[in-house]
């Protein structure tokens, strides 16, 4: 075994010299053996100082220090330890014999102010007056102790991290978990150690799947997926994992580092939102998608076998009333009812959905002949005109029913719907239970084609308008209504668009953007709202307004590959900061076309545009754009904000949905915001903005004063 360069001096100095320890004279042979080492070996006397030092005292020390006997320096003088008197104390002990005589490690600092350890190592106690009472070797072991220091901290990390962390061997045997395992998975390291990770299986996963992550592992390459496991009690939980080949000097892998994240939150409301695509939140019957999807199929199967398919719509009278004169939960009491009843009156291929609303649509597989449907209608009118007990109350609605045959009146889904729409108006204006379509009713569509008219007139002569709807910080909640635009609390306006229709007054967006959809206006009208929206945000700028204005895009000017220019534009002629100017996308829209629209987002972001999120939650692909989409702002649509206070189900979705934005970095706005109780709820979660009518409803540019603009801050 090689001894260290200040054991091979204690032997040199103990080594008997006729009778007697080493003379001084031996002292030539002692600096050259110590001369080739890069510690530095000393000798010092009964009292601490240094009576003989290696010449490498002066590299490894600094400057003077191999003079340290002629300067009458002591070891402290020499390597600086950043506790002078602990240290005088340990090695004082260490003289006397009362001390702990094994290395140790000490923190100093260089002349140069920078810290460094050294190892102290002390050998040898001699009773000779004319020899050193003690022989230190000071080894200089920074680099060691900073990256002792950085496993520490990164040991402390893995221990104190959120995320569950498991640590194999190569063999895939558990050697080391965290706290956060253990609470995931219900296994204290006790149990889990020693064990294979194979008792977190679900037995959801294929074999495929391990095979592709051994694959990975094998090859020394990270794997990363999200895994369904189970915990100790057989509760099975999702997590995000990724998990690290470890290597050694040599490049053989050693362990394995498993870095797991519980995303059983996420998970759940992902399923959520997509039964919210596809199902109606209130009666859980599917809703319009979903039967838009059904009918491909029940379309097909009847043009395959001749058979006749019909779609009903159900209107539902006097629910309305009944709301306001009971309150909207008794309503809701009644739509369920229907829904229940007319479930129980159809067959299982038949498929019932919702609209938004008090509309039902029914779409019934392989009917015989039309009195075969008509049977069905009468049955279904019956049961939903008989008294429903209602919170002790007996209660009764009247519906109205329009009936279209698949393909006697329409090959189409779209156009059996509206087929199906027209009997129903019909219905609604004759003492008759129920009307099919017939052809004299295609006099109805003359109404639609009428409309485009007037909207091409509209928009030759410049009839459209914008009006304006405020935004509010939740900081500023205690300011509301008109006070809040008083005292300058907006810091948003989304535009809306308006028709002021020469004959039916003013009309809303959701009756004529189907229209300009339909006639090619819709990119063009969109580009007039953008530049109506900067300019007016420019106007107010100079009375002191500096919030945003917001515009809601179509799914044509999404896939527009132009329009990032025209906004620029747009922007540079009004002298207003892109930031000022939102683009509101809804799922709908750019779902139709990802690739395209993540395009034309990306280059709305590149020019500062901020981008927003509309009606999120109520689409199955929503999480989608928090992944492919630049989104900075994302708008609850307004069907979770109406049950706060009362659905406990809707205010968690919304507490995960509010954290997940802000965990990607986006704000949040909530809309439809009607009462305080509902805007307290709301800050106390973390919302960033509301917007509804306990703020402000719509109003038109030239109603709102410059003392109602004033600064937002």
């Amino acid at each position: 075994m090689t001894m260290s360069p200040a054991a091979s001096a204690v032997a040199l100095l103990k080594r008997p010299v006729f009778g007697r320890t080493t003379a001084p004279s031996a002292l030539p042979d002692l600096r050259r053996l110590l001369a080739g080492t890069d510690s530095v070996v000393c000798l010092t006397d009964r009292v601490g100082f240094i009576s003989a030092i290696t010449p490498n005292a002066v590299t490894v020390l600094g400057a003077a220090c191999d003079r340290a006997p002629e300067l009458h320096l002591r070891l402290a003088d020499v390597i600086l330890p950043e506790d002078p008197a602990a240290f005088e104390t340990r090695i004082t002990a260490i003289l006397a014999g009362t001390g702990d005589a094994e290395p140790f490690r000490v923190r100093c600092r260089s002349f140069a102010n920078a810290h460094r350890w050294f190892e102290v190592s002390t050998h040898g106690m001699f009773d000779t007056p004319d020899v050193g009472a003690m022989v230190v070797e000071l080894r200089d072991v920074t680099s060691c102790a900073e990256q002792d220091a950085l496993n520490t901290v990164i040991s402390s990390a893995f221990r104190e991290s959120p995320d569950s962390v498991m640590v194999t061997d190569a063999a895939g045997i558990i050697q080391w978990v965290n706290a956060s395992f253990e609470r995931a998975t219900g296994y204290i390291a006790e149990h889990a150690i020693g064990r294979s990770p194979s008792i977190l299986k679900s037995g959801r996963h294929r074999p495929d799947f391990f095979a592709a992550m051994w694959e990975a592992l094998s090859a020394g390459r990270p794997f990363s997926a999200e895994m369904m496991n189970r915990r100790r009690d057989g509760a099975t939980y999702h997590e995000d994992v990724t998990i690290t080949p470890v290597r050694d000097s040599a490049g053989v892998v050693t362990h394995f580092v498993s870095v797991a994240r519980d995303i059983t939150d996420r998970k759940a409301l992902e399923v959520h939102l997509e039964d919210r695509a596809y199902f109606d939140v209130l009666t859980g019957v599917a809703n319009q998608r979903l039967l838009r999807e059904r009918s491909k199929q029940i379309l097909a199967l009847a043009r395959r076998h001749d058979k006749t398919a019909a779609l009903l719509h159900i209107d539902i009278n006097r629910l309305r009333s009944l709301n306001q004169a009971h309150g909207r939960d008794v309503g809701d009491a009644i739509l369920r009812s229907i829904a229940d009843r007319l479930k129980q009156g159809l067959r299982e291929s038949d498929t019932l959905a919702r609209l938004p609303g008090d509309e039902f649509l029914v779409l019934l597989s392989e009917v015989a002949e039309e009195e075969s449907a008509a049977r069905v209608v009468r049955r279904l009118k019956d049961s939903l005109c008989q008294p429903y007990r209602i919170a002790e109350r007996t209660l009764t609605v009247e519906a109205h029913i329009g009936v279209a045959l698949y393909p006697q009146d329409a090959t189409t889904f779209d156009e059996l719907t509206e087929c199906a729409e027209l009997a129903m108006s019909r219905a609604r204006h004759t003492t008759t239970p129920f009307e099919f379509y017939s052809r004299e009713l295609s006099e109805l569509t003359q109404h639609k084609l009428s409309l485009e008219d007037d909207l091409g007139w509209a928009w030759d002569h410049d009839q459209f308008v914008l009006h304006y709807q405020p935004i509010l910080a939740t900081g500023s909640r205690e300011v509301v209504g008109a006070e809040a635009l008083a005292r300058g609390a907006i810091i948003g306006m989304e535009a809306l668009a308006r028709w002021p229709h020469l004959e039916r007054g003013m009309m809303s967006p959701a009756y004529f953007i189907p229209l300009a959809e339909r006639t090619g206006r819709i990119v063009a009208l969109d580009r007039w709202a953008i530049a109506t929206a900067v300019k007016q945000a420019a106007a107010w700028a100079p009375q002191g307004w500096g919030g945003w204005v917001s515009v809601n895009l179509s799914a044509r000017s999404l896939h527009d590959a132009e329009l990032p220019d025209y906004i620029q534009r747009t922007l540079a002629s009004k002298g207003l900061a892109p930031d000022r100017l939102v683009v509101e996308i809804t799922e709908s829209a750019a779902m139709r076309d990802p690739a395209a629209t993540a395009e034309v987002l990306r280059a709305l972001k590149d020019i500062g545009v901020t981008i927003a999120v509309d009606d999120f939650g109520i689409g199955h692909s929503s999480l989608a754009y928090l992944k492919h989409f630049p989104v900075d702002l994302l708008k609850l649509d307004a069907s979770f904000i109406q049950d706060l206070g009362t659905d406990t189900k809707d205010e968690q979705l919304l507490e995960i949905m509010i954290g997940l934005a802000h965990r990607i970095g986006a704000r949040v706005v909530a809309e439809g915001v009607e009462k305080q109780s509902q805007l307290d709820w709301l800050t106390a979660s973390g919302c960033d903005f509301i917007q509804g009518y306990l703020l402000g409803r719509p109003t038109a540019p030239d109603a709102i004063t410059p003392a109602q603009i004033a600064a937002a801050g």
